[in-house]
């Protein structure tokens, strides 16, 4: 060993002392993601331009000169790492190389890293289908275990970092020769003559010239293909390497497609990301939003399953290869977006706010089970009784809103069912009685549609017009029930019938109002006398009358405290005309319409349910599977 204490070799030892002190603290790979540790550095902050504390640099450098730092001279010997770092650093050609290895113009491509501890050889090939490399670990060692190298450097791990970084005062005699032997050795070793690739050399230490003169050295010799300086740093595996590939196949979302006039069911698939597209691990990479809809009520099963696969655009599904599958929660019919983002080494992750998990099932079960056709559902007999009396002061916009929320759960039961001869619609239109009036005197129900399609009830809504509010507790809605008798030599033979309420305030009873309500608000009674129970009770025994409620409560509903007893009578009417499903008013009509129509629903003609999401958004956004 030799020393040499000129101003030159301070100097370097300085540069080495705080290269070490930089990587020991943090290094440059977590200090410029901010991981660092804050107590490291001069000003407790972890940002380039601070260096690590003096007493740190000092007690390295002196292991090389046995004195420490003049002053001044630590800050400017800084600058002068960070400006040689900054020069020397170099990812050039690297996305040429990853690009041709996507390509498949390389079959392989073996990345050696040398870091300032250690050596790796990982080789990167891709499977055949695959839309990512698989990364094989050929080969990993430290440099105190490989010879000539472990003979010449220090035991302890400051002192042998130094000399590795460029210090001067103690350098070993044959440092350099040692090194370049012993990482010769480690690429013969490890990196074949029968490799079926090129060499890509790393070199994680830029600025610890030793190892940067021993790896040119070895380039030269193996006849890599690129020499890429990156910061000393070593992570566990060459992630930040492979995060910039180009997707080598396009990634898709694969769906069924429900034809909802036929009842056909088919495989689509909807591009995330084309082929080339890259990601990056450190920032947020690329995010596809797909529109999908749970299956249609009567053709669910327990829970919907989504799908990421690949395959070429000529592909069947039987050859599409799964990259994820989640299975979600989503009620029967319910529309939701779906979030992917694109990672490092093609990892595509699932953002999505409802419940998910990953599925075990395999692609290839998916697709086979999914059915071919769904079965014609039973006719629909659709009765839709709407309360048209409210409040008008102060632009109020209640009733309005309530014809609007029925035609919406209209059109959504239409598009449930398919074909337009299946379901038929009437409507009612009730408001409240005249305060004056006495029994026979007045008609709550003013607005009478008989069956009719579709298309006509909702026009027939549109036409409607708002009636005068006349009591606050309650509505004429006890005469709907009674009306039921004399339609039901319209209902069709074997069908699905439904009675939906779209309105706010419960019916009067038929006589003196219970005694806890007496006690309370005025309840008048109705001047009819009409029971309502019981003529609902026997639409729903005679009838088969399923029973749904869209309801817009009144604020005296929610005030249990100021009038606990109304707000229990009006909750015990809505639940019985809710009785298959009671909702409140603005809720996703897709989500009513299930509840309408899944007892006229059936499972598919196999009997097996359809348990991919289906399709939605534009009709063009998705590929039909192509047959095979």
């Amino acid at each position: 060993m030799h020393s040499n204490n000129g101003p030159n070799a301070r100097a370097a030892d300085l540069r080495a002392a705080l290269r070490v002190a930089d990587q020991l603290t943090a290094g440059p790979g977590a200090r410029d993601t901010g991981q660092a540790a804050d107590t490291g550095y001069e000003d407790g902050n972890c940002g380039r331009a601070i260096p690590p504390t003096r007493h740190r640099v000092a007690a390295l450098a002196a292991v090389g000169t046995n004195a420490g730092p003049t002053p001044g001279a630590w800050g400017s010997a800084w600058q002068d790492v960070l400006a040689e770092e900054r020069a020397r650093l170099s990812r050039a050609g690297l996305g040429w190389v990853l690009t041709r290895l996507a390509a498949g113009v390389f079959p392989a491509l073996d990345v050696l890293e040398v870091g300032s501890e250690r050596l790796r050889l990982t080789r990167l090939a891709y499977a055949p289908a695959a839309t990512g490399p698989e990364v094989i670990r050929l080969a990993e060692s430290a440099w105190t275990e490989l010879a000539p190298a472990s003979g010449v450097l220090p035991p302890e791990r400051a002192a042998r970092l130094f000399l590795l970084a460029g210090g001067a005062g103690h350098a070993t005699a044959g440092l350099g020769e040692a090194l370049h032997k012993s990482l010769a050795a480690f690429v013969r070793g490890a990196h074949r003559d029968d490799a079926t690739g090129p060499l890509l050399l790393a070199v994680r230490a830029t600025g610890w010239q030793p190892l940067e003169r021993a790896a040119e050295a070895v380039r030269e010799e193996s006849g890599a293909l690129l020499c890429l300086r990156l910061p000393a740093d070593w992570p566990t595996a060459p992630d930040d390497l492979v995060a910039p590939l180009p997707l080598r196949t396009t990634v898709w979302l694969a769906a069924a497609h429900v034809d909802a006039g036929s009842g056909t069911v088919g495989l689509v698939r909807r591009p995330l990301f084309a082929a080339g597209t890259r990601a990056d691990d450190h920032t947020a990479g690329p995010i596809a939003h797909v529109p999908v809809t749970a299956p249609p009520p009567g053709a669910a099963g327990e829970g919907s399953v989504a799908a990421v696969v690949t395959g070429g655009p000529e592909e069947p599904p039987p050859r599409w290869q799964a990259l994820r599958v989640d299975r979600l929660e989503l009620p029967p019919g319910s529309r939701t977006t779906l979030r992917y983002e694109l990672r490092g080494r093609h990892r595509v992750e699932l953002r999505h706010d409802g419940p998910h998990e990953s599925d075990p099932t395999p692609w290839a079960v998916l697709a086979s089970g999914t059915p071919r056709r769904l079965s014609r559902p039973r006719p629909v007999d659709l009765m839709v009784a709407v309360e048209i009396a409210g409040p008008q002061v102060d632009g109020g916009t209640a009733v309005e809103e309530r014809l609007q929320e029925a035609a919406a759960v209209v059109d959504a039961v239409a598009e449930a069912v398919g074909a337009e001869d299946t379901l038929r619609v009437g409507l009612l239109g009730y408001r409240d009685h005249d305060p004056l009036h006495r029994a026979g005197e007045h008609e709550p129900v003013v607005h009478r549609l008989g069956m009719a399609a579709a298309p006509d009830a909702v026009r027939g809504l549109a036409a409607w017009r708002p009636c005068p509010l006349r009591h606050d507790f309650a509505t004429g809605l006890e005469h709907v029930p009674h009306e039921l008798a004399a339609w039901r030599r319209l209902w069709r033979p074997d069908s699905h019938r439904v009675l939906l309420v779209v309105g706010s305030r419960p019916p009067h009873p038929r006589a003196r109002p219970p005694q806890v309500l007496r006690r309370g608000a005025a309840v008048r009674i109705c001047p009819d006398r009409l029971d309502w129970r019981s003529a609902l009770a026997t639409a729903r025994d005679y009838d088969g009358l399923a029973c749904v409620a869209v309801v817009d409560e009144p604020v005296w509903m929610e005030d249990l405290a100021g009038e606990p007893h109304l707000a229990h009578w009006a909750a015990h009417a809505w639940d019985a005309f809710g009785t298959e499903g009671r909702f409140t008013a603005g809720h996703d009509p897709r989500l009513i319409a299930a509840a309408v129509v899944a007892p006229a629903l059936c499972l598919p003609q196999d009997g097996a349910p359809i348990r991919l999401v289906v399709a939605d958004g534009t009709a063009g956004e998705w590929q039909h599977a192509v047959a095979g």
